[in-house]
């Protein structure tokens, strides 16, 4: 009796542990993206160049998702075993990324990795906090893992006089160059992209919508601008990498194109509908863009030292 007694506590126990760990892992599952419909009133953008500027969030294809400010292009990449984020926007731009993301239905603590573009304040000043709520890891190049830890731009940057400091970032890894971040099936290959800072990235993925994919690609700047010290035309500066990373660009399966600062390819007109999302050319056109700006720059600075 004794004996059938043990058995019948020792079952009632395990079903409970059973039970408990069974809620755990129901309440902790990683939630996906829901409608959008909790969103404040949509209204325009005053500034396409004001970065902290909060905007709603939107959709952008598949899986992916547009949560950043009116000028400053932030992105989430949902899968089932946790999200990434790619880049942070400014300081001041944190708490309405993250309501952006909240109303998608969205914990911070599903997201994972944070992944960023380049060393500025105006890309990554959020990163710090957006980081801290999350938990989540921060990825970049080795270039520049120990800028973002100690919350600085390298003297070699073109900008380094103009620039300002932002938050040292935790928990910050390195990636290497052409490395690839798998979470939740959905691949994330970094492109290199010294040259506008030097550590910059890339960032291209796949995204599927009723079996029809697209290459999305979320490129570092290509534009050839500095403060009023440094010169692209002298020994050492970054123009040969600036270079090399245009032709990466130019080169890389390209259906719908992100930039950082958004307008520079229309970003919330398209995400809006009022033009096309996906231009396989866009790549490429921004690239010629690029070496055009940067041949005109050294123009410049050949007659100013005449």
């Amino acid at each position: 009796m004794r004996l059938v007694k043990l058995i019948s506590t020792l079952t009632t126990f395990s079903l409970c542990v059973l039970s408990t760990h069974s809620s755990l892992a129901i309440s902790q599952a990683t939630t996906m993206p829901q409608s959008i419909s909790s969103n404040p009133a949509r209204t325009a953008c005053k500034s396409n160049d004001d970065w902290s500027e909060p905007t709603y969030a939107r959709h952008i294809y598949g899986n992916t998702w547009y949560v950043g400010t009116c000028a400053i292009s932030v992105v989430l990449i949902a899968t089932p075993q946790g999200h990434i984020l790619i880049d942070g926007a400014t300081a001041n731009a944190a708490t309405s990324i993250e309501m952006n993301i909240k109303s998608l239905g969205l914990r911070l603590s599903d997201i994972k990795t944070i992944l960023v573009t380049h060393e500025h304040h105006d890309h990554i000043g959020g990163v710090a906090q957006l980081q801290k709520n999350s938990g989540a890891v921060v990825l970049t190049r080795k270039a520049a893992v120990e800028l973002l830890q100690q919350g600085k731009t390298h003297q070699l940057d073109p900008q380094f006089e103009v620039l300002e400091p932002f938050t040292p970032i935790a928990n910050v890894k390195e990636i290497a160059d052409g490395g690839v971040l798998t979470l939740g099936g959905t691949k994330i290959h970094n492109i290199p992209m010294t040259g506008h800072t030097l550590g910059g990235s890339g960032w291209t993925w796949e995204e599927c919508e009723n079996k029809v994919c697209k290459n999305i690609v979320f490129s570092d700047s290509i534009s050839a601008i500095s403060d009023k010290v440094y010169r692209f035309s002298r020994p050492d500066s970054i123009a040969n990498d600036l270079r090399a990373s245009m032709e990466r660009l130019s080169n890389a399966p390209c259906d719908i194109l992100i930039t950082g600062h958004g307008k520079q390819s229309d970003l919330l007109k398209r995400l809006d509908g009022e033009l096309p999302l996906s231009n396989p050319q866009d790549c490429k056109n921004l690239a010629i863009s690029g070496q055009k700006g940067l041949l005109k720059r050294l123009s410049e600075e050949a007659i100013s030292t005449k």
